[in-house]
């Protein structure tokens, strides 16, 4: 896979020894869904691209690294992750990583913030669009949207005991629990307003009142979180220290016929333990991410019909996406010109995305 260059003259402008250098890491999917105007995009800088469009090696994008030796790197999800070893070279240039989309552990080492080497993401984008899928899966948990399609397949005299049955409930006024208490909860808390619910919140090292400022009254215990509230929605970061946090005993201790929701990750939860109570009937259960992903095909969860399960699709949708291209780009200006850029990634936010 080799590295262009030789691009319109709107987009590589003539080499001159005082030019920063960009290379852009993406796909030509990518490329379509956050720069579809690339051909005309003008930033002052030698513009250049190593195209991720199947799988190049790692020797190919080492050689692309070394070719170029950029200043600013753009990524997505096709990106290689960054060498250690040129990581670490004493004279390396790179000055920021401009990635488009969330986390970023995929792409480059920790030790890249450790040298100072500034990094962005698409920032409080992903946080409203996984708020927003969380208030989703809710409702169709409340509203038993995997029993939707047999009750409109049931004969026509059947259908009225068939809806009866699903036992559909309202989200208003309900009281529900927040597991963690960063961006997406802070989103959710604002979306979740209309619906007069009644909101506690359980995360550790957050300040009980800065859980009051927004309206939500801190848990004591997670075991309390989960016994108290009808509705807990899973929106933690993975941590060392959170991972597997959701015991089989937190989760037998909510309340009958209580939903669980979880947009955060998988590993935070005792998968086996959920899954059992949903295959019982006792709680109603809805998901976007898992412990294995993407999902097998023959994974137990498909087998369960009452079940609200997502493809990990939370996050900015698809008409979002030039969204993120566009600050990508506005960030790339403000580097360029020594302005601060939006959305940075700071040690923590790595330590806590996955």
């Amino acid at each position: 896979m080799s590295v262009t260059s030789n691009l319109p003259q709107s987009v590589n402008p003539p080499v001159m020894s005082a030019q920063p250098r960009v290379l852009f890491c993406l796909s030509d999917e990518e490329m379509g869904w956050f720069f579809p105007a690339f051909t005309r995009m003008s930033l002052g800088a030698q513009i250049h691209r190593f195209d991720t469009s199947g799988e190049p090696s790692e020797a190919q994008w080492r050689k692309a690294l070394d070719s170029v030796r950029p200043h600013i790197l753009v990524t997505c999800w096709s990106t290689h992750m960054l060498p250690e070893a040129y990581v670490r070279q004493p004279d390396l240039e790179l000055g920021y990583v401009c990635h488009i989309p969330g986390s970023v552990r995929g792409v480059i080492p920790r030790s890249l913030l450790e040298r100072g080497v500034l990094v962005s993401n698409w920032g409080s984008m992903a946080a409203t669009g996984v708020a927003e899928h969380a208030l989703l899966l809710i409702l169709n948990a409340l509203r038993r949207q995997p029993r939707w399609l047999g009750c409109l397949r049931a004969p026509y005299e059947e259908q009225t005991d068939f809806r009866i049955g699903m036992q559909t409930r309202t989200l208003v006024g309900q009281r529900v629990g927040l597991h963690g208490f960063g961006k997406v909860a802070r989103h959710l808390v604002r979306f979740l307003e209309p619906f007069k619910v009644r909101l506690s919140a359980y995360s550790e090292g957050v300040p009980a009142a800065f859980m009051r400022e927004h309206g939500v009254e801190p848990a004591r215990s997670l075991e309390e979180l989960f016994a108290e509230n009808a509705i807990v929605v899973e929106c933690e970061g993975l941590t060392a220290q959170t991972e597997n946090s959701v015991t089989a005993g937190i989760l037998g201790g909510m309340q009958a016929d209580a939903v669980f929701v979880n947009v955060a990750r998988g590993k935070l939860v005792d998968e086996e333990a959920l899954m059992s109570l949903a295959r019982a009937g006792a709680i109603r259960v809805a998901l976007d991410v898992y412990r294995e992903e993407p999902l097998p095909h023959d994974s137990p969860w498909l087998k369960l019909a009452d079940t609200v399960l997502s493809p990990h699709i939370a996050g900015p949708t698809h008409d979002q996406f030039r969204l993120c291209g566009t600050l990508a780009e506005e960030n790339i200006r403000r580097f360029l010109v020594g302005k601060p850029i939006e959305a940075t990634v700071s040690l923590r936010d790595y330590d806590l995305s996955t």
